[in-house]
């Protein structure tokens, strides 16, 4: 697609590096701090189609001004962000991206014969982006946070139920058992799909990918009872998911799990610890948080579009 002052193309393994500098500058305009390192778009892009899902925006220098990405989340939701230059908007560069966007899941909708659900995740005080979201006709859905913790002093040590213990995960044992936990533990939350056990587990192929950052908690037969995976990247330690299953509740072992990352996070000489939350979790996720000292750094929302089928 072109415009007579930027192009829309496919990108390649060499754009990775602007488009993170790109997205870090966004993040700064719109949450205050970057929250991207190259890493991130690498590992991201290792697994989606770039020739099919991703676009990035030329200016008439060449310079990369937006970006946006659609992952195939399940059968019948596709997730989307996307992003404009601070200096570039007003251009027109953002309605190109989510026709861009609307233009490819109308097409997997059409060559799959099924409905799809298009996301979008936006800040939720970036009021240009919630213009144009509703403006193309997407709603809000959901709410979540990002919160994050700075380990000023050693945390303190984690307080297990008896019979209970904290391990590190460890490849080619621990994936099929995580991965049942995974499934179990995030049944019950907004919008799960359960994931493909091979998807899942390319995670831990990742070159990012370090055994000590994913902890289980295992009961006293050694089965897997919860889980923290978290990675470590250049600025802090992120924490993907936190699940216990639903028999091992209520025992204070999410807690524990997140007190062991802290302390690991700590000795390895990484005050930073962040992650994401649904702010309307029923299961009280974002209390928990809040007891173990971590605080609101700032809100997201997920708009969606329905992409029904065309007979209907």
């Amino acid at each position: 697609m072109t415009n007579s002052t930027f192009r829309i193309r496919r990108p390649s393994l060499n754009d990775a590096q602007a488009v993170c500098d790109l997205v870090a500058a966004c993040d700064t305009e719109d949450l205050g701090a970057p929250d991207i390192v190259l890493d991130d778009v690498l590992d991201m892009w290792s697994g989606f189609d770039l020739d099919h899902n991703v676009w990035v925006v030329e200016d008439t220098d060449l310079s990369l001004i937006g970006y946006a990405f659609l992952e195939e989340d399940s059968e019948e939701k596709l997730f989307s962000y996307g992003c404009v230059l601070p200096a570039a908007r007003g251009r027109g560069v953002g309605v190109s991206l989510v026709k861009s966007l609307e233009a490819r899941a109308s097409e997997l909708r059409n060559a799959t014969g099924v409905p799809k659900r298009l996301q979008g995740m936006i800040p939720t005080l970036c009021e240009d982006a919630v213009r144009l979201f509703e403006a193309q006709g997407f709603a809000p859905v959901r709410y979540f946070k990002r919160m994050g913790i700075r380990l000023d002093t050693e945390p303190a040590a984690a307080i297990l139920p008896e019979g209970f213990t904290i391990e590190p995960f460890m490849k080619g044992r621990d994936e099929q058992a995580v991965h049942e936990a995974y499934v179990e533990s995030f049944a019950d939350h907004w919008d799960f799909a359960v994931p493909p056990f091979e998807k899942w587990a390319e995670k831990t192929l990742l070159p990012t990918f370090e055994e000590r950052w994913w902890l289980i908690a295992r009961d006293p037969n050694g089965d897997v009872a919860g889980f923290a995976l978290g990675r470590m990247r250049e600025d802090l330690l992120f924490i993907e998911q936190v699940g216990v299953r639903r028999p091992f509740r209520g025992r204070g072992l999410a807690l524990a799990l997140l007190q062991c990352l802290f302390r690991a996070s700590y000795h390895a000489g990484q005050m930073l610890v962040s992650l994401g939350v649904d702010a309307t979790n029923p299961s009280g996720a974002y209390r928990l948080y809040e007891k173990a000292g971590m605080k609101s750094d700032y809100a997201i929302s997920i708009y969606e579009k329905p992409f029904t089928l065309l007979a209907e």
